[in-house]
């Protein structure tokens, strides 16, 4: 199950809870509960947002980025998974194959018929080797940009683009899809601030996702 992994990241607040419950129901899904490559890595909540969009893509650059900084310390593979992560029947018996380096098992992809050259949007499962963490965390550290800070995502698509080389496998269909839940990243829709209508929201949330299982 998910062999070619040394370790199985998943980024979550501390006080998602709520998130974190699921995911282990997700977890327990496929056939990873109680595996030892499992762990909760507590995200990163910068002060600002810097030069990015929100504080909440801020941190998840950072906590993205500390991961791979660990994985490539380490010399070892390994799977960040966001929170929010939403596994399909298929991600259980999925086989990785050989010969890649970065692995997209959850994404949008702008241009379906040509992933490898389409823009790419979401990070919410990523695969890494450990040669390919060491060259992204050392491309991550000189990122030159104007404007807007990219996000994880975007950031990952202008490494791939400078380095055509390194061999890039996406599922197809993607494996793993983002729960339609309260955003961290995004700044909170209303019915996401009140208490009670956030409660109310939440329980819809849940009866959506029944209905696609």
């Amino acid at each position: 199950m998910f062999t070619p992994f040394d370790s199985i990241r998943i980024i979550n607040l501390p006080e998602r809870r709520d998130r974190r419950r699921e995911m282990k129901r997700e977890l327990a899904a496929i056939g990873l509960a109680g595996d030892p490559r499992v762990s909760f890595f507590p995200a990163i909540r910068p002060a600002d947002a810097g030069a990015f969009t929100s504080i909440g893509a801020r941190g998840v650059y950072l906590s993205q980025l500390t991961i791979l900084r660990e994985a490539a310390a380490t010399n070892s593979s390994v799977l960040i998974l966001e929170d929010d992560c939403d596994f399909s029947l298929a991600a259980r018996d999925y086989g990785f194959g050989n010969g890649w380096e970065i692995f997209y098992g959850g994404y949008y992809a702008a241009n379906p018929d040509n992933l490898l050259e389409s823009d790419i949007i979401g990070a919410h499962m990523m695969g890494f080797t450990a040669r390919a963490a060491a060259q992204i965390c050392n491309y991550l550290d000189s990122l030159q940009f104007e404007g807007i800070h990219p996000p994880i995502d975007a950031a990952y698509v202008w490494f791939r683009r400078a380095y055509p080389d390194v061999a890039t496998r996406f599922a197809t269909p993607p494996l793993a899809m983002q729960r339609s839940s309260r955003s961290d990243i995004a700044d909170l829709r209303f019915y996401d601030r009140l208490p009670i209508l956030r409660a109310v929201t939440n329980l819809a949330r849940q009866i959506i996702r029944w209905a696609r299982s």
